[in-house]
C-alpha cells in the first residue's frame, strides 16, 4: 500500500518548527515568578552590606535633588523626574531593599519639602514603586521590555490607581474627576519616561564597574 504523504510531511515541518511565541511568553512568566524568592532572598541581604546602606544613601541624596525638580500641574497631579532614583533603588538593591529605601525617601523628601498634608498611602505607593522595580531590574540584563513593563505597571496601578484613591480620599473629592487628567499626563508621559528610564540604567550598568574598580583600588596600599 502506498503511505499518504501528509502524515510524514506534517510530522518532519513540526518537529522542526520553533517554539511558538505564547509558550515562550509563558515560559518567561514561569520563570519570573520561580525566581521571586531567590530575588526577595537576595534584596533583603543587602541590609547587611555596609556598602549597599552607604549606596543606598546616596540614591536617596539624588532622589531628594531630584524632587525639587518636580512640577505640580493641578492640586493632585506632579510630574518630575524622581522616579529614575526609585528605579535605581530597585535594580541596585532590589525589591525589599529598594522598595523600603523608597519609602523612606518619601518621607525624608516630605520633611525635607512639605507640600500639603503628609498621607501614608503616598509612601506607600513609593515603597511599592521600589518593589515593582527591583522585581523587574534586580539582578536582570536591562532590557527595553522590561523597562517597558515596570513602568507600565507602575503608572496604571500606582499612579493612576492607588495614588488617585489616596488624592481622592485625602482632598474629597471624586475619584474619576481626579484620574481623567491623571489618566492624560501618565499616558503622555510614559513613553519618554520608559526612554529617559533605559538610558539612566543602561549608563549605570555601563558605569557601576568602573566606580568599583577605581574604589578598589584607593583602598589598596
Amino acid at each position: 500500500m502506498n503511505e499518504s504523504p501528509s502524515n510524514s510531511s506534517s510530522n518532519s515541518s513540526s518537529a522542526g518548527l520553533p517554539n511558538s511565541p505564547k509558550k515562550n511568553l509563558l515560559a518567561s512568566l514561569r520563570d519570573f515568578f520561580v525566581s521571586q524568592p531567590r530575588v526577595y532572598k537576595d534584596s533583603a541581604r543587602e541590609f547587611t552590606q555596609l556598602t549597599s546602606v552607604a549606596g543606598v544613601g546616596m540614591v536617596l541624596a539624588v532622589s531628594i535633588v531630584l524632587s525639587f525638580f518636580n512640577i505640580y500641574v493641578t492640586e493632585t497631579l506632579r510630574i518630575g523626574p524622581a522616579y529614575l532614583a526609585t528605579a535605581m533603588l530597585g535594580m541596585l538593591y532590589g525589591p525589599v531593599t529598594g522598595g523600603i529605601a523608597a519609602g523612606l525617601g518619601d518621607i525624608l523628601k516630605y520633611l525635607i519639602k512639605p507640600s500639603g498634608p503628609f498621607f501614608p498611602g503616598y509612601t506607600l505607593t513609593a515603597l511599592l514603586g521600589g518593589v515593582v522595580y527591583g522585581s523587574f531590574l534586580y539582578k536582570n540584563k536591562v532590557t527595553v521590555l522590561r523597562c517597558v513593563i515596570s513602568k507600565t505597571l507602575i503608572n496604571v496601578f500606582l499612579n493612576l490607581g492607588l495614588n488617585t484613591l489616596w488624592s481622592s480620599i485625602l482632598y474629597g473629592k471624586g475619584f474619576f474627576a481626579i484620574l481623567i487628567p491623571r489618566v492624560y499626563a501618565n499616558v503622555a508621559l510614559l513613553p519618554l519616561q520608559i526612554i529617559l528610564l533605559y538610558a539612566l540604567l543602561k549608563a549605570i550598568v555601563v558605569l557601576m564597574p568602573r566606580i568599583q574598580n577605581r574604589s578598589r583600588q584607593r583602598r589598596e596600599p
